[in-house]
């Protein structure tokens, strides 16, 4: 074709593995390979309406002008290569990558040019062997109309493209890579994971200083797009635990460098001994120990940070070397000791303990009226108050509002700011737009947040958009292998999609790391009471009740786990166990939600319908699931209840 031609298309770049080392070695079966790769790519296109453009190498470049028959091709190119492996002797098997992008381009003289081509080649190199990648505005047409799996591979930083660019992986198989039962991972170059520093001195007070050290240090890396940084959940696995070898923690966390560190203090004075380690090759990347007073342990995190930064260039591409390393959050000495002390206390998710987190967070801000971080975890303080009733929903939330808005004027970067206010607007505001925009902007700033990941899967979730709520938690399950709360998350996730023997699987994960998770033993026996098993199911929700008696919305699941098994008399005495502690506020001790899943779980819509309009004059965090929890089944398509999700912007 003479001239120039712009058009919209899909781009496909194919390109073999191997192929230059095994021409080096067999040039004649490289050949042969060669030619059967491109009979069984020609012989797909052309029923995909895809289009030649050229043979380059060991690949091509294909063009086609429906993104969905692209994928669709991509598809089977990859199947045809896996029946045909699997027919082969193992020296004649060979594999293919595919990556997939859509957008401009520009024909001249038969050849197709533009930066969609450049972000094509590219992203194919990212391709896993016998994988497909495609590119974010791929996604964006496919991932509702093609029956596969697809999981989010986060934001790439690719040679020659100003911006990140969110890539995603999919294939008719599950995928090889990620965690498997015990938590094991293929060890990556570029993933690091940060343990919790040891406190080796004779007061164990001073524990705040050790795992806030090691948290902060996590939250700074977690910000870097270059490294993938295993979280503090998984860290915290190996704080106190049995010594083990640095390619042990690799190879369970899959990380390919490990940082681990002591503290002492003694009569103010403080030392830190942190050493940086290839778990591959066992060997030293970097160590040092730093003496100072404790006030100037910013200093210390600070430089800790920096030099470790240093020491991880050579696992990265030249082209990324000039990345920013971590920020200082405070230069407030006194204050950012009060924060470590609050963050401390804040993991240990009791109510007093989180009392006396707000209070440290509320002092480090006083101290140092710009210090964004304060102010935010004091927000998720109060939300945590609210949320699980200590106390009102409204007060919790209204509390947060004003520190989360004040973070976020601070530093905009702030990921956590961002991520507390997607939560708040989602539970209490029901503003899913608003939540969407804060959880991506959060994601954005600091794409290894494992819980970015999954608060934006459960918003996804609530929206019904299953398939995108699910590569997001698979995200989360990757950043955070031996987390509760992922796997919690990805089981529940799973089980409103349908998807029940893996939300099983997932469930089971959970309970393995451990045995008392109450929230995994309850969505377990959920799960079992759908494939049939209600014996097994009733069993698991009992469980959870022992493990966590003042949760009414366990009580709640089981009236709905016999309710559907036809067992209304147990239903019904679970119900009359509940009203009997009800107050006659409605509101005070049970929430409405709980009652109103029980009377709609015994098709009592009526009494459904008046507790859920409860439950919205308080503005219920719990109302987000409405559109999703099981136990309005039976009353989905009357009015009242339509009106009702309608009003809180899930019609």
């Amino acid at each position: 074709m003479s001239g120039e031609d712009r058009r919209l298309a899909a781009i496909m770049f194919t390109d073999m593995v191997g192929y230059t080392s095994l021409t080096q070695s067999d040039e004649a079966l490289a050949l042969e390979l060669l030619e059967e790769h491109r009979n069984v790519v020609r012989g797909i296109v052309s029923r995909y309406r895809g289009e030649e453009i050229k043979a380059i190498g060991d690949g091509f470049l294909l063009e086609f002008r429906s993104t969905l028959e692209a994928v669709r091709c991509a598809l089977e190119i990859q199947d045809a290569i896996e029946r045909r492996n699997a027919e082969s002797a193992p020296v004649k098997r060979f594999q293919v990558r595919i990556g997939v992008h859509s957008g401009d381009v520009v024909e001249v003289a038969g050849d197709v040019y533009g930066d969609t081509v450049n972000l094509a080649s590219r992203i194919e190199a990212l391709a896993e062997p016998g994988g497909i990648v495609i590119s974010s505005q791929v996604y964006e047409e496919v991932h509702n109309k093609i029956a596969v799996q697809i999981e989010s591979l986060g934001e790439y930083r690719l040679k020659n493209v100003e911006a990140p660019v969110l890539l995603y992986e999919l294939s008719s198989s599950p995928r090889k890579r990620p965690v498997d039962r015990k938590g094991t991972l293929q060890q990556e170059k570029r993933r690091i994971a940060i343990l919790p520093f040891t406190n080796i001195g004779s007061d164990a007070a001073d524990d705040y200083i050790a795992d806030g050290l090691a948290e902060e240090l996590i939250s700074a890396f977690s910000r870097l797009p270059h490294l993938k940084v295993v979280a503090r959940t998984s860290a915290m696995k190996y704080k106190g635990a049995r010594r083990k070898s640095a390619s042990e923690i690799g190879k369970e966390l899959g990380v390919g460098a490990l940082m681990e560190g002591s503290i002492r203090k003694h009569a103010g004075k403080l030392r830190v001994t942190v050493q940086l380690v290839d778990t591959v090759q066992e060997e030293y990347l970097w160590s040092q120990s730093y003496d100072s007073g404790v006030e100037d342990i910013l200093s210390v995190q600070q430089d800790i940070a920096d030099k470790a930064v240093e020491a991880l260039r050579p696992k990265f591409e030249p082209a990324e070397e000039s990345a920013a390393g971590p920020r200082r959050i405070t230069s407030n000495p006194e204050a950012f000791l009060l924060y470590l002390k609050g963050r401390y206390h804040l993991t240990r998710y009791a109510e007093a303990e989180v009392r006396k987190a707000a209070g440290l967070f509320e002092q480090a801000a006083k101290l140092d009226e710009r210090f964004a971080s304060a102010y935010a975890m004091s927000a998720q303080c109060h939300m945590f108050l609210g949320f699980f009733g200590f106390v009102a929903p409204s007060e919790g939330f209204e509390k947060a509002r004003p520190l989360l808005k004040r973070a976020i004027e601070i530093d905009d970067q702030l990921d956590i700011a961002h991520m507390l206010m997607g939560r708040l607007l989602m539970d209490t505001d029901w503003d899913w737009s608003g939540a969407e925009a804060e959880f991506k902007r959060a994601i954005e700033i600091s794409p290894n947040s494992a819980e970015a990941h999954y608060r934006y899967a459960l918003l996804l979730n609530n929206l019904l958009r299953n398939a995108e709520a699910i590569a997001e938690i698979k995200v989360a399950e990757e950043l955070d292998p031996l987390s509760v709360a992922v796997s919690q998350v990805a089981g529940s996730i799973l089980y409103y999609a349908g998807r029940n023997r893996e939300a099983i699987e997932r469930l089971e994960r959970a309970i393995e790391i451990d045995p008392n998770a109450a929230f995994a033993h309850e969505n377990l026996g959920l799960a079992r009471c759908q494939e049939g098993d209600v014996d097994a199911g009733v069993a698991e929700i009992k469980r959870a009740m022992e493990l966590d008696p003042n949760n009414v919305m366990f009580r709640t699941d089981l009236c709905y786990a016999y309710a559907k098994a036809g067992r209304s008399g147990e239903a019904r005495e679970v119900l009359a166990l509940v009203e009997a502690d009800q107050p006659g506020s409605g509101s005070d001790r049970v929430p409405p939600m709980a009652l109103a899943g029980m009377y709609a779980s015994l098709g009592e819509t009526d009494r459904a319908v008046e507790w859920l309009r409860k439950a919205f004059e308080e503005h219920s965090p719990y109302l987000c699931a409405l559109k999703v929890e099981r136990w309005f089944d039976g009353i989905r398509t009357d009015p009242r209840f339509v009106a009702m999700a309608r009003s809180i912007g899930l019609d």
